[in-house]
């Protein structure tokens, strides 16, 4: 069920090690990506597919594609306030 997941100790903050962390492998990484490119709305068939697919589990992939989805959103919203704040600084305030 996890193949394909590295794993990495996680620690809190007493020291203690506590559950594994679980990350994606490139391949995955890369076939999320290339799925969210293509569109980033994911449809129920489309997530059990690439769960599959992948050897995840679809909730994986649904919060792979609401977490990519938030940094896009942030992207966007950067490249935005720049693109306003050089406007602004190029006109006059009077």
């Amino acid at each position: 069920m996890l193949d394909g997941l590295d794993e990495e100790d996680s620690i809190e903050e007493g020291g203690q090690a506590t559950e594994k962390k679980r990350r994606l492998s490139m391949h995955q990484v890369k076939a999320l990506e290339k799925n969210f490119d293509v569109g980033n709305k994911l449809e129920p068939e489309k997530k059990v597919k690439l769960a599959e697919e992948l050897g995840l589990q679809p909730r994986q992939v649904a919060i792979w594609f609401q977490n990519r989805h938030a940094r896009w959103n942030t992207n966007v919203l950067e490249k935005d306030y720049a693109m306003l704040k050089a406007n602004r600084e190029k006109e006059p305030l009077w």
